[in-house]
C-alpha cells in the first residue's frame, strides 16, 4: 500500500499499524518508584487476560517477561529511577480493512517518562470530582479491558471545567462507571461501594489492589450497579489508579464530602506502601 503522511512523504509498506488504524490494540501505565514497577504482578496478570480477551498474542511470550525487559532498557537508557512507563500492544500491521490475517505479528511500543508533578494538596484537602455528559459506551465484550479506544475519556476530560480534578463518567443506563483516568469508590455508614464494570469502563489495576487491601482489613465493600441519582447520599468518596494510588474526593453532585477513616486509612497505607503489599 502507498501512505502519505503529514510531511507529504510518500512510501509503500506492506502493512500499517492496526493500533493507529482502529485502536486494535491495549496498553498498561506502571508507575516505577526506585528502578521498580509498582504491582507489576497485577499488571502482567491483567495484561495476559485482556491479550487473550483480544485475541493477541503476547510479543515476548510471557507479560511479566515484555514489561520487565521493557523497564530495564528504559532504566538502563534513560538513566531515571523515578517514572512513568506505558506498554502498548496492537495486534501488528494490517492492510486497509477491518479483516486481518492470523499469522501478522503483534509489536509493542513502551514510553518512559519523568512522574507528573502532582500537588500534594490533593491528598490532605481532596479534590473536585465533575459529573461528565459523555457516557461510557455498554459493550460487556470490551468492558474491564485497557484498550485504545479511549476516545471517550478523551472527550469527557475536555468537559472539565476550570478548578476540577476530575470527572466521573456514567454509562447510557445513567449507571455510575468511572472518572475519565480513575476509577472510583464511594462511602456510606462505613461501608464502600465501588461500580460493577461488566457492561462499561476499565478493570483498573489500583482497584484491583485497593479490593484485596479492603478485604485483608475486613473493610466492606459492595460492587454493585451504582445509580446517578444515588450520588447525593454518599458520604465520602475517593478515586485511584496506579500513577495517582488514592485521592479524596471533596466536592461532588453539589454537596461537600469528607475524608472518612477508612480513605484515611488508605491514603496513609499507600504513603507507607502498606496498600501495594
Amino acid at each position: 500500500m502507498w501512505v502519505m503522511d503529514d510531511q507529504n512523504t510518500i512510501t509503500t509498506m506492506q502493512g500499517f499499524s492496526r493500533a493507529l488504524q482502529f485502536g486494535d490494540g491495549l496498553f498498561e501505565t506502571i508507575k516505577v518508584i526506585n528502578g521498580q514497577a509498582q504491582l507489576l504482578n497485577l499488571h502482567a496478570q491483567r495484561l495476559e487476560r485482556d491479550l487473550g480477551r483480544l485475541g493477541i498474542a503476547c510479543p515476548m511470550g510471557s507479560t511479566r517477561t515484555l514489561l520487565t525487559h521493557v523497564l530495564q532498557a528504559m532504566l538502563a537508557k534513560t538513566g531515571l529511577s523515578d517514572g512513568v512507563l506505558k506498554v502498548i500492544i496492537s495486534r501488528g500491521d494490517s492492510a486497509r480493512g477491518y479483516g486481518y490475517d492470523a499469522s501478522i505479528e503483534p509489536k509493542f511500543t513502551a514510553v518512559f517518562d519523568r512522574l507528573p508533578a502532582i500537588d500534594p494538596s490533593i491528598y490532605q484537602q481532596g479534590i473536585k470530582l465533575q459529573q461528565c455528559q459523555t457516557q461510557c459506551a455498554i459493550q460487556p465484550q470490551l468492558a474491564g479491558i485497557k484498550h485504545l479506544n479511549r476516545l471517550e475519556n478523551v472527550l469527557a476530560k475536555a468537559e472539565l471545567q476550570s478548578g476540577v480534578f476530575e470527572g466521573l463518567m456514567c454509562n447510557y443506563l445513567g449507571q455510575v462507571i468511572e472518572g475519565t483516568m480513575s476509577n472510583v469508590f464511594f462511602e456510606l455508614d462505613d461501608i464502600l461501594y465501588t461500580p460493577e464494570i461488566s457492561l462499561s469502563g476499565v478493570q483498573g489495576v489500583m482497584r484491583e489492589q485497593v479490593l484485596k487491601f479492603l478485604s485483608a482489613h475486613k473493610v466492606s465493600c459492595v460492587i454493585a450497579p451504582i445509580a446517578r441519582e444515588q450520588l447525593s447520599q454518599f458520604q465520602g468518596a475517593f478515586i485511584c489508579n496506579s500513577v495517582l494510588s488514592i485521592v479524596p474526593v471533596k466536592h461532588l453532585a453539589g454537596q461537600t464530602m469528607t475524608i472518612t477513616p477508612i480513605c484515611q486509612m488508605l491514603l496513609t497505607a499507600a504513603q507507607s506502601g502498606a496498600l501495594y503489599e
